[in-house]
C-alpha cells in the first residue's frame, strides 16, 4: 500500500497557487485541496457576515489536522509566509506520508501585487497591501527549509504572462535539479 500524500502548494499571494491548481486540476484534486481563500469566501456566503481570514486559516488547520489523524492524502495553498505548514511538513513526514511541495515565485512583489489589482477588478478577493508586503520576502525565507523537509518538490516561477515556467525539480532520494535560466529568487536550487 503506498503512503498518504501531503501536498504544499506555496508562493506568496498573488503568485497563482490557485490559477495552478485549476489548470492542473485532475493531478492536484485527486485528494482535497484545502484553500483559505475559497474557504472564507465559503464561510462568508454561509453566515452572511464579514469574517476575517483568520478564521479560514483556522478551518484549513482544523481540517489538515484531521486529515493528518486519519493518515488521509490531502494539499494546501499557503503563502508559507510563516512556520504552520514547515511544522506540518515536519508531522506529516513522522507519520509515514510522502510529502511534496509545489512552489510559485515571482521576481518582485509588484508583479503579485499587480494581479491582486486585477483579480479584485474582476470580482476576486483583494489581500490588503501591507499583507503582500509582509509575507512576500517571508514566503521565500521559508521556501529553503520547506524545500529540505518536502520529500519531492517543483518549482515554478511566474513572473510572465506566459504562465507558470518550471524552474526546479527535485525527486525522493535525489539531489535538486535545476532549470535554466533561473530566475533570481531561485538561484538556491543552484546548490
Amino acid at each position: 500500500m503506498s503512503p498518504p500524500v501531503f501536498a504544499v502548494i506555496a508562493g506568496p499571494n498573488g503568485c497563482g497557487k490557485s490559477t495552478l491548481t485549476r489548470w492542473a486540476k485532475a493531478f492536484f484534486q485527486q485528494s482535497a485541496v484545502l484553500d483559505p481563500d475559497a474557504i472564507a469566501v465559503d464561510l462568508q456566503a454561509e453566515s452572511n457576515i464579514e469574517l476575517s481570514d483568520m478564521e479560514a486559516g483556522r478551518k484549513v488547520i482544523r481540517s489538515a489536522e484531521a486529515f493528518l489523524a486519519g493518515r488521509v492524502s490531502f494539499s494546501v495553498e499557503t503563502t508559507l509566509s510563516g512556520a504552520t505548514y514547515l511544522r506540518m511538513l515536519e508531522r506529516a513526514h513522522e507519520l509515514g506520508y510522502r510529502t511534496r511541495l509545489f512552489y510559485i515565485g515571482t521576481e518582485s512583489v509588484e508583479i503579485n501585487i499587480e494581479r491582486i489589482r486585477m483579480r479584485v477588478l474582476m470580482g476576486g478577493h483583494d489581500v490588503p497591501l501591507e499583507d503582500q508586503l509582509r509575507r512576500y520576502p517571508r514566503s521565500f525565507k521559508n521556501l529553503k527549509p520547506a524545500t529540505e523537509l518536502a520529500d519531492e518538490c517543483v518549482f515554478f516561477d511566474n513572473s510572465t504572462d506566459a504562465g507558470h515556467r518550471i524552474v526546479g525539480i527535485k525527486l525522493m532520494g535525489m539531489k535538486m535539479l535545476p532549470v535554466e535560466p533561473l530566475p533570481k529568487w531561485a538561484m538556491f536550487l543552484r546548490g
